[in-house]
C-alpha cells in the first residue's frame, strides 16, 4: 500500500485516498451521534458552508479553498469516520444534488455508495445515492414521511432539510451555465486535510476524545494548517509556484516542524522549562507559549481553532504564524545555551514550585537585547531571595518558619557557584537534578524525632554537638512534666557523662526527642541547614554528620548529583573551625551561617544593577 498524502481534493478523498489505501468505503459507526447540521436561517451550518464555497468559487478556478480536517481510522477494508461525519455527509449530499442538476449520473459516481451509515444506510442509499429526485420533488417533510414512515426520525429529518437547502441554494445562486464549472471547482480545488489513525486504536475512546473535549493531537492539526497553507501565502504575487515546488516547500516545512517537535520534547528541555504536557502534545507547550491567548479557550482543538481563525480572518498569514512559533523556540534555545542567562532563568523557574515559563516569558519577551534580558532576570532573582525590607541582606531565617524561603536561598547558593561572580566564568547548572532527585532543605545534624527511630547509640561526634547545645544545668531546660522529669534527668546526666559513645535504649528515645526539642532553636538555625535528599536521616543509626558525609562522598564518586554547596559544607571546604572532618559542632553551625551571609553579599553585588 502506498503512503497516503495529508491533503486531498474533495474528489480525491472519495477516489484517490480510497484507491491508494485499498479501502472501499467510509463508515459512520452506530456509536456516533446522528447527522445534526442545521439548514434553516442564514447562519445555519449548511448555508454557511454553501456561501463559503460559492465565494471561493467566485474568486476563480485558480483559488484553492481548504475545508477543515477529517479524522479516519482503518477498519479492515474500510475507513471508520472518527471526526468529520457532518462534513462528509454534507459533501456527499452536495455532489448528489449537483448530479441531479447536471443530469448525468456519471458526474456523481465518485461519491455514490462511498459513505455508509451503519444506522441509516437504507435511507442514504435510497434517497441520496439512487433516488434523490424522490426527496427533492417531495412537497415537504410531512408529506415525505407520510409516504415513507420508516424514516420518520430526527437524523433523517436533518439530512432531508440539508438536501432541500442545498438544492434551493444551487437553484437560486448558481446560474445553469455555471453549475458544471462549480462542480469541477469543488472536485479539484476544494481540499481536505486527512488525519489517519492506526487500526489498533479503540474507536469509541477516540470518538469520545474528539467529541468530549479531550485534545486529540491538536499540534498535528496545527502542523497540517502550517504545511498546507504556507505555500499559498504568496500565490497572489506575480510568480505562482508549480505543484512540484509547492510539494518541495511542504516537505521542507515538515522537516522544520519535526525539528521543533524534537527540540520541545527533549528531556533536558522538558526538565529545565518544567513542562507538564504529555506525549500527545509534545509541541503544544511551545505553541501555547507563543500564543498565550489559546489558554483561555475551551474549544475541542484550541490551538488549531485559534490559529486557523487568525489565518481565515487574515490577521496572520500561515508564514507569520509558523515564524512566530519558530522564533519562540530559537529564543528559548538561545537562552538555554547561554550559561549566564540559563542559570538565572533556571533559578527563577525552579526556586518556586509554582513558577511557570509562560509567566516569565511574558516579562522577558518584551526585552529587546540580551543585556535587557540579563537585567530583567537578575531583578527577578533578587525578588525571590529572602531579603530584609531594605533588600540589602538576608532576613532572619529558621527552618520552622521559612522552609520555602530557605529553599530559594540554598538553591541560589548552589547556582551562584556557576555564575560570573568574582573570578568565575558562567557554566550551566543542572536544574533537572534538583527537581528529579527530590532535594529539599534538611538539617545537617538531625532534630526531628523520626530521624532517631533506629538510634541505639550516640557516637562521640554526635555526643559532642548535643553536649554543646544542652545547658550545663538541667534546671535551665525548664522541664514542666513532673512524671517525665526523673527519666529525662537521668538521660541528661547519662549524655553529659558519656565518653566516646552513649547507648540509647528503646525506652529512652522519647526522652531523647524531648531533649532535642529543647535545643531545637539552635538546630533550626541557618547554619545547620543544607540541600539534602529528603529522608536521608532515616537510614542512619548513629554518626549522623559523618554518616551523611560518607553517603555524599560515595554519591559523588559514583557520578551522582549532589548540590555543590552541600558537598562543600560536608567536606568543610568553606568552613574552618578546627573541629575536624568528621564532626559537626556548634561552632560549625555559626561558621556556616557566617559564610552564607558573606556569599549573599557577593550575590547581591552581582544582581544589583550597575550604574
Amino acid at each position: 500500500m502506498a503512503t497516503p498524502k495529508t491533503v486531498y481534493s474533495l474528489k480525491g478523498v472519495f477516489t484517490e485516498l480510497l484507491d491508494v489505501t485499498d479501502k472501499n468505503n467510509f463508515i459512520i459507526p452506530t456509536y456516533q451521534r446522528g447527522y445534526k447540521w442545521t439548514s434553516s436561517g442564514g447562519n445555519s451550518h449548511v448555508e454557511v458552508l454553501m456561501r463559503d464555497l460559492s465565494s471561493a468559487f467566485e474568486r476563480g478556478m485558480s483559488n484553492r479553498y481548504y475545508l477543515q480536517f477529517i479524522t479516519l481510522k482503518e477498519n479492515g477494508k474500510d475507513f471508520e469516520v472518527i471526526d468529520g461525519q457532518q462534513r462528509l455527509t454534507t459533501l456527499t449530499i452536495l455532489f448528489s444534488v449537483l448530479g441531479y442538476f447536471l443530469g448525468t449520473k456519471e458526474e456523481k459516481n465518485f461519491v455514490s455508495d462511498k459513505l455508509k451509515y451503519q444506522a441509516r444506510e437504507n435511507f442514504v442509499k435510497k434517497y441520496i445515492y439512487d433516488n434523490i429526485n424522490l426527496l427533492l420533488e417531495s412537497e415537504g417533510w410531512d408529506s415525505f414521511v407520510q409516504n415513507d414512515a420508516e424514516h420518520d426520525n430526527q437524523d433523517v429529518f436533518f439530512i432531508y432539510h440539508a438536501t432541500k437547502t442545498i438544492h434551493k441554494f444551487i437553484e437560486k445562486e448558481l446560474h445553469e451555465n455555471k453549475r458544471k464549472e462549480y462542480f469541477d471547482y469543488l472536485c479539484d480545488r476544494v481540499l481536505l486535510i486527512v488525519n489517519l489513525l492506526e487500526e489498533g486504536m479503540k474507536s469509541e475512546k477516540i470518538f469520545i476524545n474528539v467529541n468530549k473535549g479531550v485534545k486529540l493531537k491538536d499540534e498535528d492539526l496545527v502542523k497540517g494548517l502550517i504545511i498546507t497553507k504556507i505555500p499559498l501565502d504568496n500565490q497572489t504575487q506575480q510568480y505562482r509556484m508549480t505543484e512540484n515546488e509547492i510539494n518541495e516547500v511542504r516537505a521542507n516545512l515538515g522537516r522544520q516542524w519535526d525539528d521543533l517537535s524534537r527540540w520541545s520534547s527533549r528531556e533536558d528541555i522538558i526538565k529545565f522549562f518544567k513542562i507538564n504536557y504529555g506525549d500527545d502534545n509534545r509541541l503544544g507547550w511551545l505553541i501555547h507559549l507563543t500564543y498565550p491567548e489559546v489558554q483561555n479557550t475551551e474549544d475541542l482543538n484550541p490551538m488549531f481553532n485559534y490559529l486557523d481563525d487568525l489565518y481565515r480572518t487574515k490577521k496572520k498569514t500561515a508564514t507569520e504564524i509558523f515564524t512566530k512559533i519558530r522564533k519562540t523556540m530559537l529564543t528559548l534555545n538561545d537562552w538555554f545555551g547561554e550559561p549566564e542567562i540559563c542559570n538565572l532563568l533556571g533559578y527563577v523557574l525552579h526556586a518556586k514550585k509554582d513558577s511557570e515559563i509562560k509567566n516569565i516569558w511574558i516579562k522577558l519577551d518584551s526585552c529587546k537585547t540580551k543585556t535587557e534580558v540579563l537585567q530583567m532576570l537578575k531583578s527577578l532573582c533578587k525578588d525571590l531571595l529572602p531579603l530584609n525590607d531594605a533588600k540589602e541582606e538576608l532576613q532572619e531565617l529558621n527552618y520552622e518558619d521559612f522552609e520555602s524561603e530557605l529553599f530559594k536561598l540554598f538553591l541560589m547558593l548552589d547556582v551562584a557557584k556557576f555564575m560570573p561572580i568574582g573570578n568565575r566564568k558562567a557554566v550551566p547548572y543542572d536544574f533537572g537534578q534538583i527537581s528529579s532527585n527530590n532535594w529539599s532543605i534538611e538539617h545537617i545534624f538531625p532534630q526531628n524525632a523520626k530521624d532517631f527511630k533506629n538510634v541505639n547509640s550516640l557516637s562521640d561526634a554526635d555526643l559532642a554537638i548535643i553536649k554543646e547545645l544542652l545547658p550545663s544545668d538541667f534546671e535551665e531546660l525548664g522541664v514542666e512534666e513532673e512524671d517525665k522529669k526523673e527519666t529525662i534527668f537521668t538521660l541528661f546526666n547519662k549524655i553529659k557523662e558519656a565518653v566516646n559513645e552513649c547507648q540509647i535504649g528503646n525506652d529512652e528515645r522519647d526522652n531523647l526527642e524531648y531533649l532535642l526539642g529543647k535545643i531545637a532553636g539552635d538546630l533550626h538555625k541557618l547554619g545547620n541547614l543544607a540541600l539534602l535528599q529528603r529522608g536521608m536521616n532515616l537510614g542512619l543509626s548513629n554518626h549522623f554528620f559523618d554518616g551523611k558525609r560518607n553517603i555524599i562522598v560515595r554519591k559523588v564518586s559514583e557520578g551522582q548529583f549532589v548540590p555543590y554547596h552541600t558537598y562543600d559544607v560536608f567536606s568543610k571546604l568553606v568552613i574552618e573551625t578546627g573541629t575536624g572532618l568528621h564532626v559537626w559542632s556548634k561552632a560549625d553551625i555559626a561558621k556556616h551561617e557566617e559564610y552564607i551571609k558573606d556569599q549573599i553579599k557577593s550575590i547581591l553585588n552581582y544582581l544589583n544593577p550597575k550604574n
